[in-house]
């Protein structure tokens, strides 16, 4: 099994000593279309296929259920790797949320920005997406047609996962390379730049503020 499909394991099958998900992982229900796409995409990944060839959408089906699966396992991901070093992103560590170009400040649409530490910012980041994902009119759970806008929800919630990955190496990479999960890391976010980059959900501000890891992926 390659390092990339392992990500896509139950912590049973894996053979690494991985933490559990910062938060409960997101299953696709079994026998849905994005279960058996999760399954096709797992088997390819196993058989050596190219992460940057995986994201492709199979042929005759349906690209925005492809999308929406990809979105989720992204989405675990990088809870997975936010786990990592949970212990040491603290209220004292980290008092804001800071990436190597940026500082980022929470909004939810409703009131002023806020300046948040950054376990506290990535809670709420986390429990949005959570959200989204959880919501049927967003995420439609049976036969139902996806909303005119779920692309452009895909792509808020791509550029705010890549808010943690750019807090990860900014303020945590040490901590990454000590515990030897920065290839993990790596593939996770390499995953994410592909898919990204492949149905031009990312937009270039978030390019340019992560240009300088994807450089080096």
């Amino acid at each position: 099994m390659t390092l990339f499909a392992s990500l896509f394991s139950s912590g049973k099958d894996r053979k690494d000593s991985i933490r559990g998900n910062y938060k409960p992982k997101k299953k696709h229900p079994a026998g849905s279309s994005r279960y058996t796409l999760r399954q096709s995409l797992k088997n390819n990944l196993a058989g050596g296929t190219l992460i940057k060839d995986s994201v492709i959408c199979p042929e005759g089906e349906d690209e925005n259920e492809w999308i929406a699966m990809n979105t989720i396992e992204c989405y675990n991901t990088m809870n997975m790797c936010y786990s990592f070093i949970q212990e040491f992103c603290t209220e004292n560590s980290c008092p804001q949320m800071t990436g190597a170009k940026a500082t980022y400040l929470w909004t939810d649409g409703k009131g002023k920005p806020q300046e948040l530490s950054a376990p506290k910012y990535i809670d709420n980041l986390t429990n949005w997406i959570n959200d989204q994902i959880d919501n049927p009119s967003v995420f439609p759970v049976d036969d139902s047609d996806f909303p005119k806008n779920f692309r452009s929800v895909i792509s808020k919630i791509i550029s705010r996962m890549l808010r943690v990955y750019a807090h990860i190496y900014h303020a945590h990479w040490d901590h990454v390379k000590n515990l030897k999960v920065d290839k993990h890391t790596n593939t996770s976010l390499k995953h994410l730049q592909y898919f990204a980059e492949h149905f031009n959900l990312i937009g270039e501000k978030d390019i340019s503020v992560m240009k300088h890891v994807f450089d080096t992926l």
